[in-house]
């Protein structure tokens, strides 16, 4: 199966739900039980910062949830493509786009952001893993 022919007919019912489980794993990465309160303390946020963004979060979170779907339906038309049917597969065909891809470009502009090495780790962390947990989805919803 081309790549072209996956762009112009995936599936959009597997998209839309990885999508949903990539945004509620973004939402446990980021929540004190795993890595908020470092996330916070390197991007020096304050309870009272976070408690007057509160107006405008429904906003960024829609916002958030569009550009997962773009890099969601990026991953679901690779494995796709590949026809990565083992979640083997499929998690390494994501730990490649995420280790090599995306976490490259995201260190690039940490550099010139003046990112901690910290911070770095949780961004960074997070795609990859988000991009591991998808391939693995797609490679397994065939």
């Amino acid at each position: 199966m081309s790549l072209i022919y996956t762009v112009l007919h995936p599936n959009y019912l597997a998209v839309f739900v990885v999508t949903i489980v990539s945004f509620m794993f973004g939402w446990l990465w980021y929540s004190p039980v795993l890595f908020a309160r470092a996330w916070m303390a390197e991007m020096k946020f304050t309870e009272e910062k976070m408690q007057a963004a509160k107006p405008g979060m429904a906003r960024m979170m829609a916002t958030s949830f569009i550009y997962t779907l773009a890099s969601t339906f990026a991953v679901a038309s690779i494995i796709t493509a590949h026809r990565s049917e083992s979640v083997l597969k499929g998690a390494m065909y994501g730990g490649f786009l995420g280790a090599l891809v995306v976490a490259p470009r995201l260190l690039n502009g940490g550099l010139w952001e003046n990112r901690s090495v910290r911070l770095q780790a949780i961004t960074v962390g997070h795609e990859v893993a988000l991009f591991v947990m998808q391939g693995a989805i797609f490679a397994a919803w065939h």
